[in-house]
């Protein structure tokens, strides 16, 4: 039907030349016959030194004859190399396929096909070509060449530059997300993710910190490997870091992806582990970091605290209200407080260990008095850590004109952290002239303060006396 087509137009053609000639007109312009008319083109390629970079070529019939098969021919000058079709593959062997395209020489690519390409059609080819590394500028030209089955070929050129090679610009990610959060001993994964926006990276070195006492069970995307130092390719861990290096390219714009398999700890200090830090180095250049907040995911009440049931003691006597806390959590506790608050009718005069001070005065560590019936004391290292207890003894006095009976509740406020717990003690005043000595809450005489042997030895020399008086009366009488 195409052929009838053309016959039919260089027919009119004739018979309007014959007519033209028969009426004395002017002839008509040959220029008015369809013939092969088409545009070839190549753009310029340029990049980076050691890349590969895609080259565009280009067949348009400009509304002339159709072009019923045609062979192509792509080449690139020495020290650049074609790699390849994008979406396609080379044919086997290394000469023109009658369909298709095959690479005769690394610089040479010579294609053809029996299709046929309309007066208004049109073909993109994108031929992708390694560029030399340690070179610059305008290494020579490419050249893109058509010749219709049945016609006269078309040649485009192209300068073909390299640019001088640029160094990795690195992006690290490490995640998921900004923190990370697990129960102890549970396994969770880190995920570090680079892309080098630069030139691409060959070659590089991984250092990842772990924190707190996490432990790695394993690696994806690279081996987990036996030894004390950086390995050519794979990890180790080395006094809590991870070190790692591969010789392996990314490429620029491509992203990669390792995943660190990681084992919380049953126990810790506090609750934030710390910031795990990654970082990572190309061998030709490029170093990016990030980090990564990573918490032990438990409840962080974790003391058990108590304060002696009752005291009871006579009048000027002195008790001693232990306070006792005990870590039985997988979490330590950096700051304690103890704040107490007796009755009235008592005062606080010490706490075992610790020099009293005024609120003016207020320590880190140590007991200030705010009033005489309340004292707050602190602690803030070292931590008290799991399976760990501490112990506070606070010395009460009863006033001398106490009276007998239930005088009230001391009232305990512990604060272990962010916790608060609270423990109270009866305080009771017993009958009969204050000795001294008291009983806490289990019936155990508490330890002479002085007073009482003081009395019992008054009481002695007044008998002494006494008796001696006596005698002599009696000695007179006689």
């Amino acid at each position: 039907m195409r052929f009838i087509g053309r016959t039919t137009v260089r027919a009119l053609a004739g018979a309007g030349l014959i007519g033209a000639t028969a009426l004395g007109l002017a002839a008509p312009a040959a220029a008015d016959e369809l013939t092969l008319d088409f545009i070839v083109d190549v753009q310029e390629i340029s990049g980076y030194a050691g890349g590969t970079v895609e080259a565009y070529t280009y067949l348009e019939n400009d509304r002339g004859l159709d072009i019923d098969g045609w062979s192509a021919d792509f080449t690139v000058p020495d020290g650049a190399t074609i790699t390849g079709i994008v979406g396609g593959e080379f044919a086997d062997g290394a000469e023109r396929p009658d369909e298709g395209c095959a690479l005769v020489t690394p610089q040479r690519a010579e294609c053809h096909t029996n299709a046929t390409l309309g007066h208004t059609g049109n073909v993109e080819t994108l031929f992708e070509v390694a560029l030399p590394a340690g070179v610059s500028g305008v290494i020579g030209a490419a050249t893109y060449t058509v010749t219709p089955d049945e016609g006269e070929a078309r040649t485009a050129e192209a300068d073909v530059t390299v640019l001088e090679a640029l160094e990795p610009d690195l992006v690290a990610t490490l995640g998921p997300g900004f923190e990370i959060a697990a129960p102890p001993g549970a396994a969770f994964d880190q995920i570090l993710e680079v892309t080098s926006l630069g030139g691409d990276m060959v070659g590089g070195s991984i250092d990842l910190s772990l924190v707190g006492g996490v432990t790695l069970t394993g690696i994806t995307g690279l081996d987990l490997v036996d030894g004390a130092t950086r390995p050519d390719e794979g990890c180790v861990v080395v006094d809590a870091q991870v070190l790692c290096h591969t010789d392996a390219t990314l490429a620029q714009g491509v992203t990669t992806e390792v995943t660190f398999h990681l084992r919380m700890p049953e126990t810790a200090e506090r609750s934030k582990l710390g910031d795990a830090t990654v970082t990572v180095t190309g061998d030709n250049g490029g170093k990016a970091s990030d980090t990564q907040a990573v918490y032990l995911d438990a409840d962080p009440r974790v003391l058990d605290v108590t304060a002696t049931p009752s005291v009871a003691g006579a009048a000027g006597d002195v008790v001693e209200i232990v306070v006792d806390a005990a870590n039985g959590g997988p979490l330590g506790v950096a700051s304690r407080i103890v704040d107490l608050v007796v009755p009235d009718g008592a005062t606080i005069v010490g706490v075992e260990g610790y020099e009293l001070v005024d609120e003016s005065t207020w320590p880190d560590e140590g007991c200030a008095l705010l009033s005489p019936q309340r004292v707050e004391c602190a602690r803030t290292s070292p931590p008290l850590l799991t399976g760990e207890a501490e112990q506070w003894t606070v010395q009460v006095r009863l006033d001398d004109d106490a009276t007998p009976g239930e005088l009230g509740v001391a009232q305990l406020t512990y604060r272990g952290g962010d916790e608060f717990y609270e423990a109270e003690t009866v305080v009771t005043v017993t009958d009969g002239a204050g000795g001294g000595t008291a009983s806490g809450g289990d019936g155990e005489e508490l330890p002479d303060t002085g007073a009482g042997s003081t009395a019992a030895v008054m009481l002695a020399a007044a008998l002494l006396l006494a008796g001696g008086a006596a005698m002599t009366l009696r000695t007179r009488r006689a």
